[in-house]
């Protein structure tokens, strides 16, 4: 498995760029989205001052309102500066450890998904020595399996109470139970697959539509679990040690113009872009009849993935992605259907059940690539070329 790549460089001021901040790029992705959630739904106006506090005493040291404000403008300070780059770990530390002041300062504040994120954004901050972030993982799993043991000895829960006051409660009665019991038949089957590394990435995708199914039949968000854990996703991802090749075809104008328009958005430099007429391709079996119809992604291991399939494995390594699609979710209408639809259009996008539309979309637009462009050379195969 290839490690995270280390930062060589300088934090930037981009919150879209990851590197040179100090800490491995899934795991700041991961923060910073949790980060990002948080700032669109306007948490902030939710943490508590200390009554009735859990710690005795603590309503005394502060009043109340003064020890709310300094939640508030910690977490706003510590937001801002992890999403810009600014003491990434310490950020990460800050804004965790403000969620879990106001947890334990006020019964009021205490929610599942607030420890969740809280714990997350501490994890991430502390020292992970080079490894992988096997304790964020770690806690993924313990979510699932303890909101799983939940379900199953709770006994309202067990009846499907959840899914009534949702987008099912139309349907047959006997609906919410079945989902719900899936549900937790879910949950406990993702907390084993997430600790079996050679199981991780169907835990991975159980995960995923599992709360996209939430967000879709029940009314909210839980607060800040379906973000929290959706970003969390991203500490299983293995980000590429040295940069991936792409092949594409040079004498091609929209070839060349969407190579443009990708680069500007890889602001981790994950691509090295090579035209097929180099010869780069051959040393892994690319033809040239090959690239010139169908871009060509050259992975860590050495696989190669052409066309769609090329172009939606890219989109991963890509921040700028998947924050748009977590600020278009938070702010999207709470009231269903909205946010479940939005997930689960990119939850389909990203799956195989997109590939034969993907690939047929793909060649149409690659077949007719000399149209999109006209006045620019674009050789399609055969020897044709159109200008």
């Amino acid at each position: 498995m290839a490690q995270p790549a280390t930062a060589v460089t300088g934090p930037s001021w981009n919150p879209l760029r990851m590197s040179g901040a100090g800490l491995p790029i899934p795991v700041l992705l991961a923060a910073k989205l949790i980060a990002l959630a948080l700032l669109l739904t306007n948490h902030v106006r939710l943490l508590p001052d200390p009554f009735p506090p859990l710690p005795a005493g603590l309503d005394h040291l502060v009043p109340g309102i003064v020890f709310q404000r300094l939640l508030q403008t910690v977490f706003l300070l510590s937001a801002a500066a992890l999403l810009f780059n600014r003491a990434a770990r310490a950020s990460c530390l800050l804004l965790g450890g403000t969620m879990l002041s106001g947890v334990l300062s006020s019964p009021a504040y205490f929610g599942n998904d607030r420890i969740f994120c809280a714990l997350m954004l501490l994890l991430a901050g502390l020292p992970a020595g080079g490894r992988q972030p096997y304790f964020m993982r770690l806690l993924v799993a313990i979510a699932y399996f303890g909101a799983g043991l939940d379900g199953a000895l709770n006994w309202d829960r067990r009846g499907g109470w959840f899914f009534e006051a949702g987008a099912v409660e139309a349907l047959a009665p006997a609906v919410p139970m079945l989902l719900w019991w899936t549900a937790i038949a879910a949950e406990l089957g993702t907390s084993i697959l997430l600790v079996v590394p050679a199981f991780e990435l169907w835990g991975v995708w159980v995960s995923v539509c599992l709360q996209s199914g939430f967000l879709l039949f029940t009314p909210e968000t839980f607060t800040m679990f379906f973000c929290g854990m959706q970003a969390a996703m991203f500490s299983f991802l293995r980000w590429p040690s040295k940069p991936l090749l792409v092949i594409f075809d040079g004498d091609c104008g929209f070839c060349d113009w969407c190579r443009r328009q990708l680069r500007r958005v890889d602001f981790e430099g994950v691509f090295e872009w090579s035209p097929y007429q180099a010869g780069r391709g051959s040393e892994y079996g690319i033809s040239g009849e090959h690239a010139s119809r169908r871009l060509q992604l050259v992975t860590s291991g050495g696989r190669v993935i052409e066309g769609f399939h090329a172009i939606r494995r890219m989109l991963i390594y890509m921040p700028v992605v998947w924050f748009a699609l977590f600020a278009v979710i938070a702010l999207a209408p709470v009231a269903p259907p909205w946010r479940g639809l939005i997930a689960l259009s990119a939850l389909f996008f990203f799956s195989p059940l997109m590939n034969p539309i993907g690939v047929a979309a793909y060649d149409l637009a690659a077949r007719n690539r000399h149209r999109l462009f006209k006045g620019r050379s674009c050789k399609l195969p055969g020897g044709v070329t159109h200008g």
